[in-house]
């Protein structure tokens, strides 16, 4: 099952953007109202604008939080999305971090293992440690925990061939796992 499509942080940044405009819309009517209808600054409406300003705020930082990050491939997506059993499938993962935010362009989960798949071998070698520490504090097994960077289709194929293997087994440990990395996303 896919839980976090191909062009998720596509979407947020429409989403975020879209909604940032609006704010900015009804706070810029409300201000220029008062100042119509009163004839100064010094009213209610700029009160009220003054309080809507953190609707903005809040928009226009999620929006610069996802503009950094680009989706992954979208071939890669698709040969992930044609597995064969029992998964959950989250593309372009970002989790945040004190360390930093780590981006990893697909995460398949099964219900006996992880796997954190990136285009970068620095991001893996950079947040390696720092995931594996989270997951084994949430009770997920050292050997379950699978970094892979991929450069290549066919370095995608051939994993997808390793997962399907392990997707054929299921059991209620997906359903965990899938909430336990659904918990570390932003």
């Amino acid at each position: 099952m896919i839980v976090q499509g191909c062009h998720y942080i596509e979407e947020q940044k429409k989403k975020y953007l879209k909604h940032t405009l609006i704010w900015t819309a009804i706070v810029a009517v409300l201000f220029g109202s008062g100042l119509f209808l009163v004839g100064k600054r010094e009213n209610y409406f700029t009160v009220i604008a003054g309080v809507l300003v953190l609707g903005i705020a809040l928009n226009l930082s999620r929006y610069i939080g996802f503009r950094k990050f680009k989706d992954g491939k979208e071939v890669s997506a698709k040969i992930l999305e044609g597995m064969k059993g029992s998964y959950d499938l989250f593309h372009s993962a970002i989790i945040p971090d004190a360390r930093g935010t780590a981006f990893f362009e697909h995460i398949v989960v099964t219900s006996r293992s992880m796997y954190f798949i990136s285009e970068s071998s620095e991001m893996i070698k950079k947040y390696r440690l720092c995931l594996e520490n989270k997951l084994a504090s949430k009770g997920i097994p050292m050997k379950s925990i699978h970094f892979v960077h991929v450069d290549n289709e066919v370095q995608i194929k051939n994993l997808a061939i390793k997962i399907e293997k392990d997707a054929c087994y299921t059991n209620e440990k997906l359903g965990e796992y899938t909430k336990v990395i659904n918990d570390l996303l932003m």
